[in-house]
């Protein structure tokens, strides 16, 4: 079990094992948001504390509702809007100590272009944590 926090501390996230991968998007979302994504069934992933959520306005059919901490902001995870159901939660590795990430994957995604749910992202570098470039 691997756990982080918000930045004040009053949400924390607590993952069952580490991310295969960690994903840095360039797409609107992933910017604003600060977040480097790590995959995970939900059944795979705890969170505590009080959340509030984010969906995109400027999209015609948002699939993400973005959780942060309604007290200092932090990025904690996303989920799928109703429309979209996905047992698929993305976790903001960025909440965790960096040691405990090291050696785990992390590519850089072309996200500027997706569109829907269905587009494919186009990977641009690839790195590792730890390597002193990749987080």
């Amino acid at each position: 079990m691997i756990g982080g926090q918000c930045l004040c501390g009053q949400v924390a996230v607590a993952i069952s094992r580490r991310p295969d991968c960690i994903n840095m998007c360039n797409c609107r979302l992933c910017r604003a948001t600060g977040a480097a994504w790590g995959y995970f069934d939900r059944s795979e992933v705890t969170v505590t504390g009080p959340t509030a959520q984010f969906v995109r306005s400027d999209l015609d059919d948002p699939w993400l509702t973005i959780n942060f901490c309604p007290r200092c902001g932090s990025t904690t995870h996303y989920d799928a809007t109703p429309a979209h159901p996905s047992d698929r939660l993305g976790v903001n590795t960025r909440l965790f100590a960096q040691d405990a990430l090291d050696g785990i994957p992390v590519t850089y995604q072309d996200g500027r272009a997706v569109m829907t749910e269905d587009d494919d992202f186009v990977t641009t570098g690839s790195g590792v944590i730890g390597d002193g470039k990749a987080f």
